[in-house]
């Protein structure tokens, strides 16, 4: 064969070999990456915002994740206290649980002792030795499964603790990573008009997406304090969650306290939550918040983001509801891509490459915003030049 190099081929092999063996040895970790990958990106606007008062990459990229942090665990804790004063209270009614703890078991028995044959002593033991025998034959599978919740306990926190490391990491090279995104393509020009609109619609799937849901969850804590729902912040952030859930949504929420509240007979409060919670979770989000954040030019119709969202869960499980928008985003981007740079067949090759240059040069400057310049102590720091 010519030009052939026994050498270079027997290298090739081996980068293959090993380059294979790395993406299998982490293929338990993709979704890690995936969800580092995109909280990033979704967070990386407030780390732009701090950077122009800070000026320090590392204090800027822990600024935000400081914050989800603490929002997280002071909304835990509130979950938690609120859980527990629920469950006093029910405690505290009579004949409820607590009422029957207290009672002693032989003489919950002895109550039915005219109408049972058994002394009431020996059927005390009769119950408690089935109790034990039920608790023992039991025993091995509770065992099993403690132990199974603790390893994924275990896991998790590993997980959680990498994907917060590596979405530090992210934000603190995010200018170099999006000054050497276009090196990676065949053709340069064409990688920045591809990124340029996987930006845009990514910023709509999930940024813009991502705002309305927490502005919709703010709304939904308002409206709970104004009508006086108990624990309106705990319902404004269920209202956040089911806002990201496109198939549920806000009305889950605000449909069920309307629902409680009918069940009590306070049709005011119920009347309320459901015309105001029509309005201001459902029709302002849609119609006045939504439109005001996302670009027109990354105007996404509703069904592709309903589908992107929703198909994926059926599929893949819950974590489809962010390998969908991904994978349906890079259709689209490549899609647009290729509209952009499209050639009408009627064109000469001379005027054919000037028309894609002026395409590209007009895509560049309206549809990419320039990187800010990489880190000069960085290994990968050329000029970006377009």
């Amino acid at each position: 064969m010519k030009n052939y190099d026994p050498v270079k081929a027997i290298y090739a092999v081996i980068i293959t070999l090993v380059s294979l063996y790395a993406l299998y040895i982490t293929s338990a970790f993709y979704y890690v990456l995936i969800l580092s990958a995109l909280f990033a990106y979704v967070i990386h606007p407030v780390y732009s915002f701090c950077f122009r008062f800070v000026k320090r990459k590392h204090t800027c990229a822990m600024i935000p994740l400081g914050a989800i942090a603490l929002l997280i665990v002071s909304s835990g804790i509130m979950a938690v206290k609120a859980l527990m004063n629920e469950i006093s209270r029910i405690l505290e009614i009579p004949n409820t649980l607590n009422g029957f703890a207290n009672m002693d078991l032989r003489r919950i028995v002895g109550l039915f002792e005219p109408f049972i044959q058994t002394h009431p002593g020996k059927l005390t033991e009769s119950i408690g030795a089935y109790f034990n025998s039920l608790v023992t034959a039991y025993v091995p599978e509770i065992q099993n499964n403690i132990f199974q919740i603790s390893t994924g306990l275990s896991i998790l926190i590993v997980e959680l603790i990498v994907i917060v490391v590596l979405t530090y990491y992210l934000l603190v090279e995010s200018e170099t990573i999006a000054t050497e995104l276009p090196n990676l393509f065949p053709d340069r020009k064409v990688g920045v008009v591809f990124l340029g609109e996987l930006n845009y619609i990514y910023q709509s799937l999930f940024i813009v997406y991502f705002l309305t849901c927490l502005l919709t969850g703010i709304l939904g804590g308002i409206l709970y304090w104004v009508l006086g729902v108990p624990y309106p912040l705990i319902w404004g952030i269920v209202t956040f969650i089911m806002a990201l859930l496109p198939v549920v949504g806000a009305g889950a929420v605000y449909g069920l306290l309307a629902l409680y509240y009918v069940l009590i007979q306070d049709f005011f409060t119920a009347g309320a939550l459901i015309f105001l919670g029509i309005i201001l979770l459902s029709l302002v989000p849609d119609f006045v918040i939504r439109p005001r954040l996302a670009r027109n030019r990354a105007e996404i119709h509703p069904a592709i983001t309903l589908v992107a969202f929703a198909a994926p869960v059926f599929v893949i499980g819950p974590i489809g509801v962010i390998i969908g928008p991904l994978t349906y985003g890079f259709l689209l981007a490549a899609f647009r891509t290729k509209n952009i740079l499209g050639i009408p067949p009627v064109q000469t090759r001379s005027s054919a490459a000037s028309s894609i240059e002026d395409s590209v040069e007009r895509t560049i400057e309206k549809a990419v915003e320039r990187p800010v310049e990489a880190s000069s102590d960085h290994i990968f720091s050329p000029e970006v030049n377009p």
